[in-house]
């Protein structure tokens, strides 16, 4: 159901599968041993299937007549924002009015190969226009983040939003304030990292949402240099994507809040002159950090250990910048400085300045990428090792020993079989 029904008919891969089913979370648990229960906005079952994970959905009722029990699985705040809605249905009709927009409410029937289609979601699918399930107003009041997601499928699909769907935003895009800063730092991932990053940005600045998600970048940097840095480093983080390499938040949220950063920094450092005692560089570095993370985390609320890289890597990058001041052996041997670099050459681009540094660690660059390639190297040969690729076809095998019967197997086989045994039987996972 949904987006991966979307994305087949657009002819994209999808990056998952959903399944959506009148059995209750509950049941669903009961049956796969090797699933879990997540979520209290929205219980659904997280399936281990090998190394993917299967999201299974019950029917969600859309009745709005709903008997005491229910009333307490369906919460809403005053402003009509849903808190919780766990009324579970058996109708695939009323689930999918529960859904968002008409192109994510499309299900496959697997056995027949039919798709169901109860919206109109085909017809806007090949129209290229995302329209919501719906009163807009209404559907944007129980979830905000619904005005964040048309605005992604807007950048991410190419699609026009329809006037109706379209209209409302404006005026309650500050709603928005109501939605936790965790859940909000998911959706801020969901925009940049996905290879759609610099249409989200553009997007989100012409229906001024981006300086609600960002609210210190309006503050302190200068708007026409801070869209030329931050546009050509989502161009280049978008290219990275489409060539299958990773993007990582942490370099995402360096990026959107360096200048910010950076600008805080040097007036602290100037405004240190007049001070009684004189603060240490580390000291307004660390002030700094907190002021710039502290006002973003209320908006979209930075795990620890993403907030940990950023503060290393924005450390690092004044380290860089005035390299003559350390020891070239020790700022190359962290950890960081490979991600540290790449950022130096971006801010380069709009640095002139910081060229020789580029160049100075050049070298040192170039030999950490080498030593990392050999390093995976390494590790792909163990792994084919411990796998039984590349072993010597005289070398018995542990398979070779006869699995069925237990007999003809060694001592030591017989004691790793046993402990893996009560291991499974631990986790629950013997059936």
């Amino acid at each position: 159901m949904g987006g991966c029904i979307r994305d087949l008919l657009l002819g994209k891969k999808p990056k998952d599968f959903d399944v959506s089913t009148d059995a209750t979370p509950d049941e669903v648990r009961r049956l796969f041993v090797n699933s879990r229960v997540i979520g209290r906005r929205f219980k659904i079952v997280h399936v281990v299937y090998g190394r993917e994970i299967v999201e299974v959905t019950t029917f969600r009722s859309n009745e709005d007549n709903l008997n005491p029990k229910e009333q307490k699985t369906r919460m809403s705040a005053s402003s009509g924002l849903i808190l919780r809605d766990n009324v579970y249905g058996k109708d695939i009709v009323g689930d999918s009015e529960r859904r968002d927009f008409t192109i994510n409410a499309l299900y496959l029937d697997p056995v027949k190969q039919e798709i169901y289609d109860y919206h109109g979601g085909f017809y806007d699918l090949k129209e290229h226009l995302i329209d919501m399930i719906g009163a807009p107003e209404l559907r944007y009041s129980e979830d905000p983040v619904r005005i964040i997601r048309a605005l992604r499928f807007s950048a991410k699909l190419d699609f026009t939003i329809t006037r109706r769907s379209y209209d409302p935003i404006a005026s309650m895009a500050s709603r928005l304030a109501e939605i936790s800063s965790a859940r909000m730092f998911e959706e801020v991932n969901k925009l940049f990292l996905t290879g759609h990053g610099l249409k989200s940005y553009r997007i989100l600045k012409d229906n001024k949402l981006f300086s609600m998600l960002f609210p210190a970048v309006s503050k302190f940097v200068d708007p026409q240099e801070y869209d030329n840095f931050v546009e050509y480093a989502l161009k280049s983080s978008d290219e990275r994507f489409l060539d299958g390499r990773p993007n990582m938040p942490h370099f995402l949220y360096a990026v959107l809040l360096w200048q910010v950063f950076e600008k805080n920094y040097y007036e602290k450092m100037n405004n240190a002159q007049s001070y009684a005692r004189l603060p240490n560089q580390n000291e307004i570095t660390n002030i700094v950090l907190e002021s710039v993370l502290g006002t973003q985390n209320r908006v979209t609320h930075i795990p620890f250990a993403v907030e940990d890289s950023i503060r290393n890597l924005w450390l690092m990058e004044l380290m860089l910048s005035d390299y003559e001041d350390y020891d070239p052996k020790e700022l190359t041997s962290k950890p960081v400085f490979r991600a540290a670099y790449d950022f130096l050459c971006l801010r380069s681009k709009f640095e002139p300045l910081l060229d020789d540094a580029v160049n100075f660690f050049k070298p040192y660059y170039q030999e950490s990428k080498r030593a990392a390639e050999k390093r995976k190297e390494r590790e792909r040969r163990d792994k084919e090792r411990l796998s039984g690729k590349g072993r010597r076809k005289d070398r018995k095998s542990y398979a070779e020993e006869g699995f069925e019967d237990e007999s003809n197997l060694s001592d030591k086989r017989r004691k790793q079989l046993e402990r893996a045994r009560a291991w499974r039987i631990a986790m629950h996972l013997e059936v």
